[in-house]
């Protein structure tokens, strides 16, 4: 009986431990060069409200905007042309300004960031250099001539395998990004947005 108490108040120990353990690593996570490589620049973190081309937290690319207002993640726009229009997240959604989401025919198709409080998840963000993405993104980062800002360029990553048919892209001054989008080919490429 008491062999039996030892046993279960060592295991209980070793529980309590694994959990500080766990706890205290919390909120460590490092960005990570390309896809899943282990090399990302060490002093980069990814913001807690990370991008891919699958989409924000839990606003997902192809989920249908009835949906998402209903989770209280993005408003209604009642006015907005149901072919394609911008929405905004929801005020206590957990999202910042910066970010508007695009809804084609009832559903999310790309989501837009502008701000600096959100990185993708490999730990890119808006001010990061051409050099950078380069860095994290290597050969599966596709560059094109931006077509309103001389110098300036359109650097896609296009989704893996399990993302076919997605990409994220990011566009620059030439120097800096200056703001990126994630979703849905074609949509996510589409320079004018809506227009």
């Amino acid at each position: 009986m008491n062999r039996q108490r030892s046993i279960a108040g060592s295991f209980a120990v070793i529980l309590l431990l694994a959990s500080f353990v766990s706890a205290c690593n919390r909120g460590d996570e490092k960005a990570v060069k390309g896809r899943t490589g282990p090399n990302g620049a060490a002093h980069d973190t990814v913001s807690d409200l990370a991008l891919s081309e699958d989409g924000l937290g839990q606003i997902q690319i192809g989920m249908t905007l009835d949906d998402a207002v209903n989770m209280g993640l993005l408003n209604q726009n009642p006015t907005m042309n149901p072919r394609c229009d911008f929405v905004f997240p929801a005020v206590g959604a957990g999202i910042p300004e910066g970010v508007s989401v695009m809804v084609v025919n009832g559903k999310v198709a790309r989501i837009d960031v502008d701000t600096g409080a959100v990185t993708t998840e490999d730990g890119a963000k808006i001010g990061d250099s051409e050099d950078r993405l380069k860095s994290i993104y290597d050969d599966d980062l596709k560059v094109e001539p931006h077509k309103y800002i001389e110098g300036g360029h359109y650097m896609t990553v296009m989704g893996d395998s399990a993302s076919a048919g997605k990409a994220l892209v990011f566009e620059t001054d030439g120097k800096h990004v200056t703001m990126f989008r994630g979703g849905r080919l074609p949509e996510v490429k589409w320079v004018e947005g809506c227009g």
